[in-house]
């Protein structure tokens, strides 16, 4: 930022536009970037503009009317503004930042991100920054930009140097033991300032459901929470009021919270640029810290990976049996809570809804109906967009998983165990995605001279002589021997 607010004050004085925009994954990391990017801009008359899904959308709207210098946004809600927001548009986008790149344009991002670079002035000037650099976005980078320049602070699957990393075996048949000793670990070793790392959101609110039962105090963070509430629980775990902040990979990238002392994988991520991101959470900017990542029988192969790479010596935990055994019955002790707590979360739910559905009524009785938004997908293009991307990764593994989950379908999951199982079965099955999608000869980008072949000299090849000859005709003691 700090370049690019030197090039803009510098700027000749005309009409207000945006110059720069700055594109990031995340709610919570667009707000961290606009807050940064306002302090460093305090002393001079550069305007900034947020514009994040989940805030005031009316507030947003009238300052990007205004044209802002800089505007810091995340795909979804900067596309609902290009196309709903009259007087607002890049066509004078001099630079472009994609932080997290490699995230911003996977799959999952790439229509929005094709969208949104349509729509951008042709003259500009693009920056991709990422703590891991994947050979989809090298391509894009080769092929795409005009004489592009890399700078490495480090190599890609580099971790912090004053990280300690250490693994718990899970054995095998006790993938139920996973939340007995995250809750032993949280409860004995580490105290405070932890992050939690889960796979899913419903992991995630379990978890933290079960901790705060145990006595502990604990905050979540994940997509099922408004956006209010995501930044509260935030803002709570900085300011020290609770000690463990259990989270998805929402919270992986980019956030920069201080004294972050211990990351625990409850599951181990799906590759290792994810677990780099993880880990990426503690020992930042020349400090300590320490991860814990239980690692089961199926994700043995991510932890040969991880040794390869690491250039300090990874350590081995162990939690002892009757501790795991000690929380595990505290946990079924307090299991009926768990889904008492659901389900009144559940009927909440339920009475939320729809009292919104009667407000929504009233309006359009009143004839206050709310306005309709357009987008750059109708629902038929986003479903042939996603069933297009399904076909490029089908394997024999998914659709094998997928029978499994079908037949089990019927009966409710109740058990940690089997939950845990599910999850590792998707990990596992994207793994094996990746890998084959790795194993694909890439497209030829340039073609090339054709080389003569060299020719090679065939040889006859000779009749080998059978043991028998060989012992014939050497008449040494012991071969004769042998004969004989």
């Amino acid at each position: 930022m700090l370049p690019v607010l030197e090039r803009l004050l510098y700027r000749p004085q005309s009409t207000p536009i945006t110059r720069v925009l700055c594109l990031v994954p995340t709610r919570e990391l667009a707000v961290q970037v606009y807050s940064v990017t306002q302090q460093l801009a305090q002393h001079t008359n550069l305007r900034i503009c947020l514009a994040a899904g989940g805030l005031d959308i009316k507030s947003q709207e009238a300052s990007l009317r205004q044209g802002p210098d800089i505007v810091i946004a995340t795909p979804g809600r900067l596309i609902d503004h290009l196309h709903n927001t009259p007087s607002f548009d890049l066509n004078m986008v001099e630079i472009l930042i994609l932080d997290e790149a490699d995230r911003m344009l996977d799959e999952f991002f790439e229509d929005q991100m094709n969208e949104i670079i349509k729509l951008c002035s042709h003259q500009r000037q693009t920056m991709l920054f990422s703590a891991t650099m994947s050979e989809q976005v090298q391509e894009l980078a080769s092929v795409s930009l005009k004489n592009p320049v890399k700078i490495f602070v480090n190599s890609n699957t580099d971790v912090a140097p004053f990280l300690r990393q250490e693994f718990i075996r899970i054995r095998e048949n006790r993938e139920g033991d996973r939340e007995a000793i995250v809750a032993a670990l949280c409860s004995r070793s580490f105290i405070a300032n932890v992050l939690v790392f889960t796979q899913t959101k419903k992991q995630a609110h379990r978890m933290h459901i079960v901790l705060g039962l145990l006595g502990l105090k604990a905050g979540e963070l994940h997509g099922n929470l408004s956006q209010g509430q995501r930044l509260e629980s935030l803002k709570r775990f900085k300011n020290g009021e609770i000690d463990i902040l259990v989270c998805t990979d929402l919270a992986a990238r980019g956030l920069d919270i201080e004294n972050v002392k211990t990351v625990i994988n409850l599951t181990m991520p799906n590759t290792q640029q994810h677990y780099v991101h993880r880990v990426g959470r503690t020992a930042r900017a020349g400090k300590s810290g320490r991860s814990v990542s239980l690692v089961g029988e199926t994700e043995r192969k991510l932890l040969k990976e991880i040794v390869k790479f690491a250039k300090n010596p990874v350590k081995s935990r162990v939690v002892p049996p009757d501790v795991i055994s000690k929380f595990r019955d505290k946990l079924n002790d307090v299991e009926p809570e768990v889904g008492d707590v659901m389900r009144l979360e559940a009927h909440e739910k339920q009475l939320i809804a729809s009292e919104n559905q009667v407000k929504k009524a009233e309006k359009i009785i009143k004839g206050e109906a709310p306005e309709k938004r357009a987008w750059f997908q109708n629902k038929t293009q986003r479903e042939f967009a996603r069933a297009e991307r399904m076909l490029g990764m089908h394997s024999e593994m998914s659709k094998k998983t997928g029978r499994k989950m079908k037949k089990g379908s019927t009966k409710a999951i109740n058990n940690t165990e089997d939950r845990v199982k599910i999850e590792l079965e998707k990990t596992q099955a994207f793994q094996h995605r990746e890998q084959k999608r790795a194993k694909k000869s890439k497209r030829a980008r340039a073609c090339g001279e054709p080389v003569p072949k060299k020719t090679k000299k065939v040889q006859v090849a000779r009749k080998k002589k059978g043991s028998f000859d060989k012992e014939l005709t050497n008449t040494g003691k012991k071969s004769l021997g042998k004969f004989r």
